[in-house]
């Protein structure tokens, strides 16, 4: 069985692939519907890319969801 190196455990759902645009590496992440995609950072590694790109994403959903909610119970 193979694994993929990159699995986040706590963000099921994604899938990613890093890719070389113009010399300079990149990680692109998919899920939900969605595509973003980061530079990798010198220094840093594909894992750690994938985790800044997911984390940056979880907290805009989760602003925009309680944005949300607070508007319909403002409504009420």
């Amino acid at each position: 069985m193979h694994r993929n190196p990159f699995y986040l455990g706590w963000n099921k759902g994604w899938s990613f692939l890093i890719f070389l645009e113009g010399g300079i590496a990149k990680i692109e992440a998919k899920a939900f519907g969605i595509s973003i995609t980061t530079n990798i950072k010198k220094g840093e590694s594909p894992l750690e890319s994938a985790d800044r790109l997911v984390s940056r994403e979880q907290r805009i959903r989760k602003l925009r969801y309680y944005s949300w909610v607070r508007s319909i119970n403002e409504k009420q």
